[in-house]
């Protein structure tokens, strides 16, 4: 048994993605991307159908994925992903709560519910892309400097303090 990872993201224009962008384009023009994306990461740890026992996972709990509302997708090992502009840098940052009564709460309904899933991680994956010609190491440096909150005008999407950041290597 592997994990499996899903991204859901919202089918109409997401306003905290669109938010950060405006933000990010105010505080640090010169490195800013051309565009950002924002996406739920539910990994499911060890699950006993694998996809399967997800996707009736997904198809059954609409707080997880509502499809009126949602699009989702299976996602790579690493939780990377693959949509939008691909002219653009791609970098990946999953930002995960240290403490996480989101993942807690939905691992003891799945195991209440008889999902034979052991547990549940939840993150936001935000997704960075860069002008065509930047390099993949300076797109990885913008997008930890972008992400990590450190004093006022630096950094935005994550809070260190109480929050695990991890930049994805990209497939």
């Amino acid at each position: 048994m592997t994990d499996v990872s899903i991204a859901v993201r919202l089918k109409a224009p997401d306003p905290a993605a669109m938010t950060a962008l405006s933000t990010l384009k105010r505080i640090n023009p010169d490195t800013c991307p051309e565009r950002l994306e924002r996406f739920e990461h539910w990994r499911f740890i060890r699950p006993l159908d694998g996809k399967r026992t997800v996707e009736r996972i997904v198809s059954h709990f609409h707080d997880i994925v509502n499809p009126n509302k949602q699009s989702w997708n299976f996602s790579g090992g690493s939780g990377s992903i693959h949509s939008g502009d691909e002219e653009l840098v791609w970098t990946e940052v999953l930002v995960t709560d240290k403490v996480d009564s989101i993942s807690e709460n939905w691992t003891d309904i799945l195991i209440r519910n008889k999902y034979e899933v052991e547990k549940v991680m939840y993150s936001v994956l935000w997704r960075l892309g860069y002008a065509s010609g930047t390099s993949m190491a300076e797109a990885r440096e913008r997008t930890l400097a972008l992400t990590v909150t450190s004093y006022r005008d630096h950094g935005l999407l994550a809070n260190p303090i109480s929050q695990n950041i991890n930049l994805l290597d990209q497939a």
